[in-house]
């Protein structure tokens, strides 16, 4: 086993390129026990006659004392990482109770239908548009109603809009979620991209182990894509 083996790979896992990750993670090229055991090895086989230069043995060991130091700084920002995490869902937790029966905005793109009450649709345009639509569709994916928008519906906004749970043919759909999507284009002809959203209150809100979710219109949301909370 050369010295020279050694201190390339010692160099090149402590480099500046690689960062403080690279040096201390799981995929660091040459951990602590793997160079105790090259350096034990270096030891055992070199030559009686021809021993290593003093110099290049102290070199490698002041690079183990580096590698050896900016995996306890890894550790320790790690360790303050998770900590200030763990902190900061909790206090959002505890501030949560607080937000029941409030009305959210939520971004997202599905909606759910009791069987009787209208399921609130929104939408924003980010230009004024001259022509569009609101598409709803089943789990499955087939086309229940198209709702056409009016030229106050395609201003650049805001918009919120009922949806009476009929279908096409007028005819009551079975409660359930459903999907929308809103189809808009300029006056060129040019689609336009709009984020679709529903409003509704918080009804409850439930810890799961993948993050905290809000139950709005009987629809889970991430809390996450809750982008406004309001008393109306």
């Amino acid at each position: 086993m050369e010295v020279a083996l050694i201190t390339q790979a010692l160099a090149q896992s402590t480099s500046p390129g690689t960062g403080i990750t690279a040096a201390a993670g799981s995929n660091a090229q040459v951990s602590k026990d793997q160079f105790l055991k090259l350096l034990t090895y270096q030891l055992k086989s070199q030559n009686p006659l021809q021993p290593y230069n003093n110099q290049e043995f102290a070199s490698q060991l002041a690079q183990f004392s580096q590698l050896e130091q900016l995996t306890n700084i890894y550790t320790l920002l790690d360790s303050q990482g998770k900590s200030n995490q763990a902190l900061s869902q909790t206090i959002s937790n505890s501030a949560l109770p607080g937000m029941l029966g409030k009305t959210a905005k939520a971004e997202t793109s599905s909606i759910t239908f009791n069987g009787s009450s209208p399921a609130s649709i929104g939408f924003n345009m980010p230009i004024q548009g001259a022509n569009g639509e609101i598409r709803i569709t089943d789990s499955k994916g087939k086309l229940v109603k198209s709702i056409p928008l009016g030229l106050s519906e395609l201003s650049g906004g805001d918009h919120n809009i009922n949806w009476d749970g009929k279908n096409s043919d007028g005819t009551v759909v079975s409660a359930g979620n459903y999907n929308f999507s809103v189809i808009s284009s300029d006056g060129s002809g040019g689609s336009i991209n709009s984020k679709s959203y529903t409003y509704g209150k918080i009804e409850a809100i439930r810890f799961k182990t993948d993050g905290t979710v809000l139950v709005i219109n009987g629809q889970e949301v991430p809390l996450a894509n809750i982008s406004d909370v309001s008393n109306n």
